[in-house]
């Protein structure tokens, strides 16, 4: 079959060199095209259950509503693991499926699970899914802040809600927009305890007030003659005073209004889970997600395009800063690396095949393999709907010096036979020396071929996240070498019929550089056969050392990547306030920004609203991009960053990452840590000591660094006990109790006004002076 495929090519040079430029054009034109990412695509089906609990500590969450959520979804068609996390105030389930099922279904199935789960949870705790992103979708980090610092952050952050954030969820391929710092700006109603005592007027009656004063109606149709007007009575609040004049209770004499119980007017909200901060300084941080299957770099330019429009209309105090962080960033420079890397091999190739050969046009045929075998490549990795990754680029790399060595083989052959064919005295024609040749060599090229992809065979075997991973690149390294095979069997001898048969350089012998080549190789193949026993105890000894030192070595998933960007977390004990935090936070950002090169840093301490990550106001975390102009490696500036952490945070848990290390050690383990230890046990009080005796007995192993443990000790708590017999008296049960301290003390959002073309939240809540004010709530 070979033969006749070497035949076919010389016989039909023209169709042969046609289809080959057509292979190369149309793989360049596909290459434009293909969509690149980080790494390939490891979005295993997954749909993350989000549920605001607001009030409940980690505790209660777990045991009111995450259990009662992961029982019902447990067991479901498809699924093959459930993993939850508890903060305070937020459940987040992820419900994992098997590969192959459809994300769509997946949330149908999830959707009527939560059905059944929903009349279990306490009330007001609606479970909802997030929204369907990549795993790998945390592509941007974008910073705004006040340039000169005198705009109030709750303006910065009403501008960027209503402005800058529904504008970049309209880009095509957002998936979500999460936007932390500042406070959400609301209307609030603040009640003073000692008014509602005076007028007699309860918590209850002065949130039943506020709805009543806040709706439209609509009275049908007025016949007047030959026209019907619509009679509509528009009774949304328009402003905080009218708010004011809401009536309490009816009184002929003297009504109760709700100014005279409570302040009325505009703030930040009064519960806030989260802040942020810009490169030291106040501000908020927009972390945008992607969708699944979109190109990172082609979403990253449309994001761009759309903040150079909105910089056009900011404020003029206002600053966007685009690149705090950027994953297309650490693309580009991989995508660089391997593109040098791919260039030092050629230029080392050609290099190589100019010393040996010492031929033009041998050297040139030779070349051809390589833009073949990748254009042929590219289009195989169309048609399997392969991206453009750092996996399929380093597959490329390593196989870019064997794309040659079939071309080699039958170019130096062919060169060989059509010399002796000159030479000879009865010379045959220079199409049937180079068949002739060409078929000589078919067989050791498909063998060496066929040796060389079956070392990437086992990489197939690989099932899971692994197979995702790492199969890519034995699709690219197969892929290419076989595309350079059939390159060898047809453009090779068809290029050596047009280009060697009369050639000047025919009768010229091999060079100086190969003749000494082969009498050292003669002398060492001497001596191999003169001692042939010494030879063979050397080679063992070299193979049972190297056994030795491989089996040493240490192991990991993933070899470091250099992202240009880490993660430094810093961690205080659970209980501590947001402004406590935030100020370890500020303290870290200067710090941050201080180390020589660090060009600019995003903090977020807490969590967004709606943001999966359930960290609780004690945790900070800080994404800090490089400055590739600095001079200083990676490890440099972590080692600095690390001595300055140690010497300003003595005794607070911190760590350093990187972004992408620490999204792919949550998705192989829901750990973010690279080596995770999990405990389990139905005691918490039992966990956390022997949690704390793990920690000490690792904290002395080297190379151990950023240990911590989660969660530390229990969240600080003011527990309200009820007195049963009392409430019995009063004719009050618990559920009321529980909904009015909820209402008084959470701030509870009770209603919505709309203000021009905005929509408010209505919180209302009791002015905290004394915890005896508690009764004044009745």
């Amino acid at each position: 079959m070979l033969n006749r495929l070497i035949r076919f090519s010389l016989r039909y040079r023209a169709v042969v060199l046609f289809a080959a430029l057509t292979v190369a054009i149309a793989g360049g034109f596909v290459a434009d095209d293909l969509p690149i990412d980080v790494l390939p695509d490891l979005n295993r089906p997954t749909v993350t259950i989000l549920t605001e609990a607001h009030g409940l500590v980690p505790e209660d969450v777990e045991q009111l509503v995450t259990r009662h959520i992961e029982q019902a979804v447990n067991g479901a068609t498809g699924v093959e693991r459930v993993r939850s996390s508890s903060g305070l105030g937020l459940s987040v389930v992820y419900v994992e499926f098997d590969w192959d099922t459809e994300i769509y279904r997946n949330r149908q199935i999830v959707q009527e699970k939560l059905q059944l789960a929903r009349s279990q949870l306490p009330p007001g705790v609606v479970p909802q899914m997030a929204p369907i992103a990549s795993i790998m979708g945390q592509i941007q980090l974008i910073g705004i802040r006040s340039k000169s610092g005198d705009t109030d952050p709750t303006e910065i952050r009403a501008f960027v809600d209503q402005t800058i954030k529904l504008r970049l969820l309209s880009v095509k391929g957002v998936a979500q927009v999460v936007s932390i710092g500042g406070a959400a700006r609301q209307l609030q109603v603040i009640a003073d305890a000692d008014k509602l005592r005076a007028y007699d007027v309860g918590i209850e009656q002065l949130a039943e007030a506020i709805q009543d004063a806040n709706h439209s109606a609509s009275g049908g149709f007025l016949n007047l003659g030959p026209r019907g007007p619509i009679v509509t009575m528009t009774g949304l609040l328009r402003n905080a005073s009218e708010l004011e004049q809401a009536v309490i209770s009816q009184d002929a004499v003297r009504p109760v209004r709700v100014g005279d119980v409570a302040r009325v007017e505009f703030g930040p909200a009064a519960i806030r889970t989260g802040d942020a901060g810009v490169n030291g300084t106040t501000g908020v941080i927009l972390v945008v997600f992607k969708q699944p299957d979109v190109d990172t770099m082609v979403l990253s330019g449309r994001i761009e395009t759309e903040l150079d429009s909105i910089a056009r209309t900011l404020p003029e105090d206002f600053e966007i800063l685009p690149a705090i962080y950027r994953q297309a960033d650490f693309i580009e420079r991989a995508i660089d690396n391997v593109t040098g890397a791919v260039l030092d091999g050629s230029i080392l190739v050609v290099v190589i095949l100019l010393l040996f050969l010492l031929n033009v046009r041998t050297t040139a045929i030779t070349l051809t393999a390589i833009p073949l075998s990748i254009a042929t490549t590219v289009l195989v990795f169309k048609l399997l709907d392969v991206s453009i990754n750092t996996m399929t680029l380093g597959g490329l790399a390593v196989a870019i010096g064997a794309l040659v060595d079939d071309a080699i083989v039958d170019v130096e052959n062919v060169f060989r036979r059509l010399r002796q064919n000159r030479e000879a005295g009865s010379p045959r024609k220079s199409i049937v020396v180079v068949f002739r040749a060409s078929a000589e060599v078919r067989k050791p090229i498909l063998i060496g071929t066929l040796v060389v992809t079956a070392v990437y065979l086992p990489l197939f075997a690989l099932s899971g996240m692994e197979g995702r991973l790492f199969t890519p690149i034995g699709v690219a390294y197969i892929v290419s070498i076989l595309a350079s095979l059939l390159v060898s069997l047809t453009v090779t001898p068809v290029l050596c019929h047009l280009l060697l048969s009369n050639s000047k350089a025919m009768g010229s012998g091999d060079g100086a550089l190969v003749r000494y080549l082969k009498r050292g190789a003669e002398r060492i193949i001497r001596l191999s056969l003169s001692a042939p026993i010494v030879i063979a105890t050397v080679l063992a000894a070299l193979v049972l050392g190297g056994m030795w030192i491989l089996y040493q070595r240490g192991s990991e998933f993933l070899p470091p990547f250099n992202e240009g960007s880490a993660q430094i977390n810093l961690v205080l004990p659970p209980g501590t306030s947001l402004e406590t935090s935030d100020g370890f936070g500020r303290r870290l950002e200067t710090l941050v920004m201080g180390v020589e090169g660090v060009a600019s840093a995003g903090r977020r301490t807490g969590r967004a609203e709606g943001d999966e990550h359930a960290e609780g106001v004690n945790f900070t975390e800080c994404i800090v991009s490089f400055d590739p102009d600095s001079g200083l490696t990676r490890e440099e500036v972590l080692a600095d960053i690390r001595g300055k952490m140690a010497h300003e945070f003595p005794g607070v848990a911190t760590s350093v990452e990187q972004p992408l290390a620490h999204l792919l050690s949550h998705l192989l383990s829901g750990v973010t840590a690279q080596v995770a230890i999990k405990i389990f046990g139905h005691d918490l009080s039992v966990l956390r000591q022997t949690a704390a005796q793990v920690q000490g007995a690792l904290a002395g192993i080297p190379g151990v660094v950023d240990l911590t443990t989660e969660p530390q000790v229990l969240v600080e708590q003011i527990e309200v006990a009820p007195k049963r017999a009392e409430m019995a008296r009063l004719g009050l049960d618990v559920h009321h109790v529980a909904e009015t301290v909820d209402l008084a003390l959470e701030g509870a959002e009770i209603y919505r006004m709309i203000v021009g073309q905005y929509s408010y939240p209505i919180v209302l809540r009791l002015e905290q002076k004394d915890s005896k004010d508690l009764p004044a709530i009745r």
